[in-house]
C-alpha cells in the first residue's frame, strides 16, 4: 500500500527535524525553526534518543555565577528542569538546588497538576495569554503546550459529530442544557468542551 503525499511530506519533515536534533540543536530551537509544536519535536527527540544527555561528551565543570543565573532564569521563565539539565549537562538535583538558593520554585509539569487545575487552565487559555497563566499556576511551558488543546479536542469522533449537529440545531442554547441533552443520548460531554467547540464553530461562521 503506497503512502499518501501528506504522509510522505510528514515523514520528510520528521527526518529534517531528526537531523537538526542530531546536530545538537535544542528542541525549542527546532520547534521555532519549523513552526511546529514543541511536543512533536520532543516526541521525535525521544524516538532517536536526542532527549538523553550525552554523558560521554559532557565534561564535569564548574558553572560561573552568571551561567547559573541564566539557567535558573530559563527555569523561572517556564522551561523544565529536565530539559535544561539535559541541554546543559547538569543534574536535575543540582538545578533544583540552584533554584532553591535563589528562592525559585521550578514550574510544575503536567503530571503534577490536578485535574481540577487542568480544567481551569484550559478555560483560561481561551481568554488570557499563556505566560500569565503559567506564572499564576506555576506550571511549565511544556505543560501549557499540552493543555493548550481546546477541550473539544478531547472528544472522540462520534461525540464530536453529535455535538456538531446539536450546536447547529441549537446554537444559542446554554452549554449546561446541551450537556443534559447529550447525557440523555448516552454521551457525557463536559461543559467546557461545548463552550470551546461553540467558539470554534462561530469563528468558522458555521453557527
Amino acid at each position: 500500500m503506497s503512502s499518501s503525499p501528506d504522509q510522505i511530506k510528514e515523514e520528510l519533515l520528521h527526518i529534517e527535524i531528526a537531523v537538526e536534533l542530531d546536530q545538537g540543536k535544542s528542541t525549542n530551537e527546532v520547534a521555532e525553526k519549523f513552526g511546529i509544536k514543541l511536543l512533536v519535536v520532543k516526541a521525535i527527540a525521544k524516538i532517536i534518543g536526542a532527549d538523553q544527555p550525552q554523558t560521554k561528551t559532557v565534561k564535569s565543570r564548574r558553572f560561573s555565577e552568571a551561567e547559573r543565573e541564566v539557567l535558573v532564569g530559563r527555569i523561572e521563565a517556564g522551561e523544565t528542569v529536565e530539559d535544561i539539565g539535559a541541554e546543559a549537562g547538569v543534574t536535575e538535583n543540582t538545578l533544583r538546588r540552584w533554584c532553591k538558593l535563589r528562592g525559585i520554585t521550578p514550574p510544575r509539569i503536567l503530571e503534577q497538576i490536578s485535574l481540577a487545575e487542568q480544567r481551569e487552565i484550559r478555560e483560561l487559555l481561551e481568554e488570557q495569554v499563556w505566560q500569565d497563566i503559567a506564572q499564576a499556576y506555576n506550571v511549565s511551558r511544556d505543560a501549557i503546550e499540552e493543555l493548550k488543546e481546546p477541550a473539544h479536542r478531547q472528544l472522540d469522533t462520534e461525540t464530536l459529530s453529535y455535538l456538531f449537529e446539536l450546536l447547529r440545531e441549537q446554537p444559542a442554547a446554554a452549554s449546561k442544557k446541551l450537556c443534559g441533552i447529550a447525557k440523555e443520548a448516552g454521551l457525557d460531554i463536559p461543559e467546557n468542551a461545548v463552550s470551546s467547540y461553540r467558539k470554534r464553530l462561530k469563528s468558522l461562521n458555521i453557527i
